[in-house]
């Protein structure tokens, strides 16, 4: 059987007793955010002028050029097996240098034509996230499915700088920039609040994850990632399990993947023990504040939950995570790094 076959047949594994965590004392201290950099504001510039450039689909067999926007399939192979997480189907992606992985995007574009396929040699760089890969050298198999190109606007037109109605001129931009790069810093600032909480919830939470259950979580993650994608395509039941296998064996998944169950049994046990309640009122509004910033609307959101079963208990199942969230922030003492307390 397929790990995808197997995946769709499990039944979930049973949870195990958990007593619910104490809150009392529950106080963090987030630090200081980095400090912008010139670096920062230019990658922002560069965004706002290709989000306002003249986009033209690239024809079958067409040569794709740097700055196009690609649509792409990657395998990565190393010493013959699969690397773990290096596959994708169907991402969209700025065809430009990648610090990550030199010389990959330089590759596509030297070469690469819309419906066409490359097998590309690299080695990884020696700060490769799998350290037991660093520096080795490396196949990627890449299918280059779409490419856009890109005509960039003059950005010193004053047409520019109305349709991108930051200010009349490069410093008004340039300022108005900094300012959304601040106010996203200190939204974020909140984000790794909430983060430093629930790892203190994951300490306080006593018990014994299974390890059949940080398996299904990780397989579940895998067949969301690669693995439908993979059956989609055509990949044998063995390179299936390959890929899966390089997950289930990964220590940083595995710790990652615990961490999340850990938090999750600690607000279930939380909800139970404090009798929280998710009514639909509040649930609608717990997902209007998490769409808004995706440009959804409450329209939206009634009808998202209206669309099916199976779509109306994911997003139920989000709203009681928001909302024991939410729940436990209150409780908590935060402390911001340079300024008052929050």
């Amino acid at each position: 059987m397929s790990p995808i076959a197997s995946i769709m047949a499990a039944g979930p594994v049973p949870l195990p007793p958990v007593k619910a965590p104490s809150l009392e004392g529950l106080s963090v201290r987030v630090p200081l955010a980095e400090d912008l950099t010139s670096e920062d504001l230019i990658t922002r510039f560069h965004e706002k002028k290709r989000a306002l450039a003249t986009v033209r689909e690239r024809a079958e067999g067409e040569h794709v050029a740097e700055g196009d926007d690609v649509q792409l399939d990657v395998l990565g192979y190393a010493e013959g097996r699969l690397i773990p997480f290096s596959t994708r189907f169907g991402f969209w992606t700025e065809l430009a240098p990648l610090q990550a992985l030199p010389g990959f995007s330089e590759l596509v574009a030297e070469s690469g034509t819309v419906g066409g396929s490359l097998q590309l040699m690299l080695d990884l760089p020696d700060n490769y996230p799998v350290e037991s890969l660093r520096g080795k050298p490396v196949r990627f198999l890449v299918d280059i499915r779409a490419a856009r190109e890109l005509t960039l606007p003059d950005e010193e037109s004053p047409a520019f700088l109305k349709q991108l109605g930051l200010g009349d001129s490069l410093d008004a931009v340039m300022t108005a920039l900094q300012e959304e790069l601040e106010n996203e810093l200190s939204d974020n600032l909140w984000v790794q609040a909430q983060e430093l909480v629930l790892d203190e919830v994951a300490r306080r939470t006593e018990v014994e994850v299974p390890r059949k259950l940080v398996d299904e979580e990780i397989r579940r993650r895998w067949a969301t990632a690669e693995g439908f994608g993979m059956v989609e395509r055509g990949f044998s039941v063995e390179e299936q399990e390959e890929a899966v296998q390089g997950w289930l064996q990964d220590a940083s998944t595995r710790e990652q993947a615990e961490h999340r169950i850990r938090v999750g049994l600690g607000l279930k046990a939380i909800a139970e023990q404090d009798k929280l309640t998710l009514s639909a009122e509040k649930l609608q509004k717990l997902l209007e504040q998490t769409t808004e910033p995706f440009g959804l609307t409450a329209d939206d959101v009634r009808a998202a939950l209206r669309e099916s079963p199976e779509t109306t208990k994911k997003l139920h199942d989000l709203g009681w995570h928001l909302m024991v969230v939410e729940y436990v922030m209150s409780k908590a003492k935060v402390t911001f790094e340079g300024a008052e307390q929050g």
